[in-house]
């Protein structure tokens, strides 16, 4: 099997190397030769991060370099638009409809051409004029409903795993094992929600 690569983003707070870790341990338990690498900004401070994951039948590098990723997988919108130039035109994306305004946007601050920064509107048809496939999922909605916000993440793996093709019971397993007993049961509903309803833009 050629290698496929994801790039998995979001904002510091999101729980974007939770998700990185069940994705790639389920990888691995799938047969696969893994490779991850984290890139961390200012987690603490609602700023950027980004991982790389990289399976095949043997991978050398975790990262494939612009427009060399399979997959785009966003918590957050504008880190969509962010790492967009990663994804291959024929990649998928996998975004999350969670809107994280930066302090940039917040405070009035304005860019070297004198304009204030704003966050981009319709971010679903910015991407779909750029990528083949993207597909949508309303995380923090789903998440509430199954009962705690904080899940959200791991929403986005449900929705994530289906797009990508993974066994779907493996990665159940490996969420199931990597959270804290107390909070299994809400964690594999969300996964499973998420599964079920993430959505292609058409």
């Amino acid at each position: 099997m050629e290698s496929r690569t994801l790039v998995l983003a979001g904002v510091g707070g999101q729980g974007v190397m939770m998700a990185s870790r069940i994705l790639t341990e389920a990888l691995f338990h799938m047969g696969y030769d893994v490779k991850q690498a984290e890139i961390h900004g200012l987690s603490q401070r609602g700023g950027s991060v980004m991982t790389y994951i990289r399976w095949g039948e043997k991978v050398w590098s975790p990262i494939s370099g612009e427009y060399g990723a399979d997959f785009l997988v966003a918590l957050e919108m504008l880190e969509a638009v962010r790492y967009l130039k990663l994804l291959k035109p024929s990649g998928a994306v996998v975004l999350n409809l969670y809107r994280f305004v930066p302090m940039s946007v917040s405070s009035g601050l304005r860019g070297p051409d004198g304009k204030p920064y704003s966050y981009p509107e319709d971010v679903p048809s910015v991407l779909k004029g750029n990528v083949e496939r993207v597909f949508v999922i309303d995380g923090l909605k789903v998440a509430m409903d199954v009962g705690n916000a904080r899940v959200m993440n791991v929403v986005v793996v449900g929705a994530a795993s289906r797009v990508m093709g993974l066994d779907r019971e493996v990665v159940r397993a490996t969420v199931e094992k990597r959270v804290p007993q107390r909070y299994r049961e809400v964690n594999l509903r969300a996964f499973g929600m998420g599964w079920e309803l993430v959505r292609e833009v058409r």
